[in-house]
């Protein structure tokens, strides 16, 4: 068993997403042949399927997003919220030398606060809430307070489609945490193969190239020893198909 987290899944267990807010809502991909050495790599093999709630339509979650620009610089940004939250909960992130600079500070303070993140090209700040969000933030306001100068696009943040029909996981128990009974996780065939790996990705859309960012985790499949156990691994094209097993263990120590 060879389970692989990709570079923004791996960022995400140490900074503050967790598993279940990495993984929540997403699907699993199950193709033919070995898995990649990477899980940042292009997925290989053939698509035998996707799993997700019932073998049901999957639409995959878009964030919500805001913008903000850093125009001039004075003191310092007190505050950055969202309606009436603010996301900067550390304190004032003081003006720096430059716009640039200054962007790139205000950045590295939504992240650490756990529910937004934040991008930053130059003076621009790209500001969404983590995954699993969906819709929930569209139409609140983005707004500042302080001496440094800054414009929003739209005003607001915007855009935000929920994921429907993607797996969810139950509560973790003595350090494991797995597919809950409420929930039949199956797909039908689009490809005729032997199952041999899957790719969980997150909620938000993934094409399947290769990738830094994208939070993805990689392993093997088997009736019974894999990473991840099927009622069957020879997958015919419209055949139902079900995951008996999939659990997550974080040891002790």
């Amino acid at each position: 068993m060879t389970l692989r987290f990709s570079a923004g899944a791996r960022a995400g267990l140490l900074q503050s997403s967790g598993f279940s807010g990495m993984f929540n809502r997403g699907s699993c991909n199950i193709y033919s042949g070995a898995q990649p050495a990477s899980a940042d790599a292009a997925a290989t093999g053939t698509l035998l399927g996707v799993v997700t709630a019932n073998s049901l339509p999957l639409t995959q979650e878009v964030q919500a997003a805001g913008a903000i620009v850093i125009t001039g610089g004075a003191t310092a940004v007190d505050t950055v919220t969202v309606g009436t939250f603010n996301i900067i909960p550390d304190g004032p992130v003081l003006y720096n030398t430059s716009t640039a600079q200054t962007a790139a500070d205000l950045a590295d303070a939504i992240n650490r606060n756990g529910i937004f993140s934040a991008s930053v090209v130059g003076s621009a700040i790209t500001i969404k809430p983590i995954p699993g969000a969906g819709a929930a933030y569209n139409g609140l306001a983005l707004t500042s307070t302080g001496g440094v100068t800054a414009t929003y696009g739209g005003g607001t943040v915007s855009g935000g489609v929920n994921s429907v029909n993607g797996l969810i996981f139950g509560n973790p128990a003595a350090g494991v945490m797995g597919k809950p009974t409420t929930q039949i996780w199956s797909f039908n065939g689009i490809a005729a193969g032997t199952a041999g790996w899957f790719r969980f990705i997150g909620s938000v859309a993934d094409a399947g190239g290769v990738s830094s960012t994208l939070v993805r985790m990689d392993g093997s499949i088997a009736t019974s020893g894999g990473d991840m156990a099927l009622s069957n691994i020879s997958v015919l094209v419209g055949a139902p198909n079900t995951v008996d097993r999939f659990n997550m263990t974080q040891p002790a120590q």
